[in-house]
């Protein structure tokens, strides 16, 4: 059982996050946690919840980020840091190594200070960094990429990056599934790879039949540019990836986070919330691998639990079915509580940071047409969570993706803060063998969210969280938590909660069952929980999320969406023209 690991990894940069705790057995009271005298919660006093239950230590953090702080030394106008490496002449020196309590700082076996592996080399008229002996030698790729003005005021991508020469060529043909067919035309828009069906007996000769199946599955590998990847499910927690970093490759998992536009690696693991699950995620030691850069600049962000610190490196990353030459990410120097690496999937270049995220990157190495992915949790614990880069898996939604505008547009967001906000114009629930309920007005309401893979619960307004909890028969802790019965978690039950969106064109019904989070055996949370008192930075986490299927599209400012069904594969191509989404009907 996880050891005191967050419920919330919203490890991002919103404003209003929110996480949990999972001890090893129920909570011991505490009296400096219990409410004051005086405080009652405003839907018990009304009569809509019933009594608080026994104290306990607080369920779930509100987790406020600071700003990410650029410092670098000799930091380049393109965003890209030139200065020594930790341990290299006139560097930094890095604390700590695998015997400073688990945390590996740059490479395996090295304590605080000393010599460093690495060699001083001139790029034009600027020194850089590398690794004794490495064969590679940098080139920057003609950053910013050109931009067109997109749907919402943003950028539209144009691939026109050249491939950084001395890397390897981008390899889409990772081994896995799904495997291919010859891709066929759903559109024009789109091509479609589908998942065979059972095998048949085939009336060529052997030969034959086999030399066209490999030409097919050549044609149709050249053809795709999206990459899916499946996502570990930690619980209902958070969702997991694997990112292959350095060569010879270090496998490293790392949570996603539609909340945040960074990716970052190595927690210290022996003050982090897991220190076991901390150090199965692997950690990266950029002296083992002969295709890493130190880029320098200084990585910070600090949560409401804890905070993390590091500086930036580059190096090559497999990921999605995909190989990415020069990815630049942070690796942590020091960090507290957090016990996993983040992927950022946000938007980032030109808004949050000054250089290409991993999603730029895909885009600028033409492995996929624009920055768009789409996200498919479902059931929590059915084992089929999974992400498509560039793609859109046909066989996990019915009909037409319903476009839901990220609102505010993104021209009246914090031009340094720009998220996935979109609006709720519905929020209800569906009882057993009852007819939909609506809480809210049907034609004026309006609550602005932001969807967010990091928080593994949802945050909205206090009366509609009330609303619902009094169907649940909730219970409020001295916390303000909102707790009700785990039996509501059996399958069995068909009762869903209902949020709808541009005035009920898309309504997504989350199940009871992936609505409900177990925080431990026996005691649960109701998925959705109150916003903090006077705040607008409502959330919908992923006790929302595993009843959507959702696709972020940067290149059009949407987030579309639909009912989350799952009844095969078969992935489209998407974001070859804006907007080309729509094209895709789902076939469940």
């Amino acid at each position: 059982m996880l050891a005191n690991a967050v419920t919330c990894i919203l490890l991002s940069a919103a404003a209003c996050c929110s996480g949990a705790l999972i001890p090893d057995s129920p909570p011991v009271p505490r009296a400096n946690n219990q409410a004051p005298a005086a405080a009652v919660h405003p839907a018990a006093e009304a009569g809509l919840i019933g009594p608080a239950g026994p104290p306990r230590k607080p369920g779930y953090v509100r987790m406020p980020v600071s700003r990410h702080v650029f410092n670098g030394t000799g930091k380049w106008r393109w965003g890209w840091h030139w200065s020594p490496p930790p341990g290299a002449p006139g560097g930094p020196q890095w604390p700590g190594g695998p015997g400073g309590g688990g945390f590996p700082g740059p490479g395996p076996g090295q304590g605080t200070g000393g010599p460093r592996p690495w060699q001083s080399t001139q790029y034009g008229s600027r020194p850089f960094y590398q690794p004794t002996g490495s064969p590679f030698q940098p080139t920057i790729p003609g950053w910013p990429p050109a931009q067109q003005s997109g749907a919402g005021g943003g950028p539209q991508w144009s691939s026109n990056f050249p491939t950084p020469s001395g890397f390897p060529q981008p390899n889409p043909s990772v081994s896995g599934r799904p495997p291919y067919l010859a891709p066929t035309m759903a559109s024009s828009f789109s091509t479609v790879t589908r998942i065979p069906p059972p095998a048949q007996q085939s009336t060529q000769p052997t030969s034959l039949a086999a030399t066209a199946q490999l030409a097919i599955a050549r044609r149709a590998t050249s053809d795709r540019r999206w990459g899916w990847q499946h996502l570990e499910d930690l619980g209902g927690i958070a969702y997991i990836l694997q990112l292959d970093i350095g060569t010879p490759p270090q496998k490293i998992k790392v949570f996603i986070d539609t909340g945040s536009y960074e990716l970052w690696v190595n927690p210290r693991c022996n003050t982090s919330a897991d220190a076991t699950l901390c150090q199965s995620y692997g950690n990266y030691y950029p002296a083992k691998s002969n295709s890493s850069y130190y880029v320098g600049g200084d990585f910070a962000v600090t949560y409401g639990t804890g905070a993390v610190k590091g500086s930036y490196w580059s190096d090559i990353m497999n990921i999605a079915m995909f190989q990415i030459p020069q990815v630049q990410f942070a690796v942590a120097s020091d960090s507290n509580y957090t016990f996993s690496g983040i992927l950022g999937l946000g938007y980032s270049y030109p808004y949050s940071i000054n250089y290409p995220s991993v999603l730029d990157l895909m885009v600028s190495q033409k492995l996929i047409s624009a920055p768009i992915f789409s996200l498919g949790l479902g059931g929590e614990q059915d084992g089929f969570s999974e992400i498509i880069f560039g793609g859109v898996n046909r066989w996990k939604f019915a009909g037409p993706l319903e476009p839901v505008s990220i609102w505010p547009p993104i021209s009246q967001q914090d031009p340094n803060w720009i998220q996935y906000w979109v609006n709720v114009t519905s929020v209800g629930m569906t009882k057993p063998g009852q007819n939909p309920v609506i809480y809210t007005a049907r034609d004026t309401f309006t609550m602005p969210t932001l969807i967010d893979t990091g928080s593994t619960l949802s945050y909205i307004r206090e009366d509609l969280v009330a609303q619902i909890g009094q169907q649940f028969q909730a219970t409020i802790d001295t916390a303000g938590n909102y707790i009700v019965d785990c039996a509501y978690r059996n399958a069995s039950i068909p009762g869903t909660v209902d949020f709808g969106f541009n005035r009920g064109r898309m309504v997504i019904s989350v199940r009871y069952k992936d609505f409900i989070y177990q925080q431990y055996p026996g005691h649960c949370m109701l998925g959705v929980q109150p916003a903090d008192v006077g705040s607008t930075n409502y959330v919908l986490g992923d006790t929302f999320i595993r009843g959507a299927y959702l696709v972020f599209d940067q290149q059009s400012d949407v987030v579309w969406m639909n009912q989350y069904y799952n009844c095969g594969d078969g992935v489209a191509t998407v974001g070859v023209t804006a907007r080309d989404t729509k094209n895709i009907i789902g076939a469940c």
